[in-house]
């Protein structure tokens, strides 16, 4: 059965969509079975996984809304991962699943019907703190938070963890905060490492990834190519 992170933060351009399929892709290349869940209506990790969002009939709007079922929704791009694509659509979702029963569960429900078939489930969500979000956190089993060295990363993140123990307490208790990702780090500014020190200084309880995410055109290089950071590097 599929362990589910999802990589969240309210603030938009920290890196995360980037940071889930590339991790996506590297796990599957080590042999692993990946699925991947766009819950962002923006469709950015369905345009990064080699799809035109805006040309997809049938998305996860459809799971959530229609209660379509995930397999008549699944792609599978060249790198051998699956994924529940989205487009603009999915902008409806929370308006339209206001009154809904369960409205806090349905990712849960969505994944569940195909969590035996994988080892990893990644979710991308909205940069937002609304119902999408709270749905992917109520399905996960752990929690993986981009943070750029910025400081209005930092405030983002404050609200998030607020979020997360609301979802703790009331939707799923077993939910765990894998650590918090540093991303669009300056190797070689003070500013980018005052803000390293800062997310240790704010969240002692939490534990921060060792390893970075440098600010550099590679990203936007792999984006723009749809191919994962080692292709874009080479």
């Amino acid at each position: 059965m599929a362990t589910v992170f999802v990589l969240a933060n309210q603030k938009g351009g920290v890196g995360k969509t980037t940071s889930t399929y590339n991790l996506g892709v590297a796990l599957a290349d080590i042999g692993q079975k990946v699925l991947l869940l766009d819950l962002d209506p923006q469709g950015g990790l369905t345009y990064y996984a080699g799809f035109e969002p805006e040309d997809l009939g049938k998305t996860i709007y459809h799971c959530l809304v229609r209660n379509m079922p995930p397999q008549e929704i699944l792609v599978v791009n060249e790198y051998g991962v699956d994924l529940l694509p989205a487009n603009i659509d999915l902008s409806l979702a929370e308006f339209q699943l206001v009154n809904a029963p369960a409205r806090e569960r349905r990712i849960t429900r969505i994944i569940n019907e195909v969590r035996d078939h994988y080892d990893f489930v990644l979710i991308d969500s909205q940069p937002s703190l609304g119902l999408l979000t709270i749905n992917a956190l109520a399905a996960a089993d752990e929690v993986i938070i981009p943070v750029s060295c910025e400081f209005l990363s930092i405030r983002g993140t404050r609200a998030l963890l607020k979020l997360i123990a609301k979802v703790k307490g009331s939707l799923n208790s077993k939910l765990k905060i894998a650590g918090l990702l540093p991303t669009m780090f300056y190797t070689r500014t003070l500013h980018g490492r005052e803000i390293l020190a800062l997310m240790h200084k704010e969240f002692p309880q939490l534990s921060v990834f060792p390893h970075t995410v440098a600010r550099s055109i590679r990203f936007a290089e792999s984006t723009r190519a749809r191919a994962p950071i080692y292709e874009a590097s080479l």
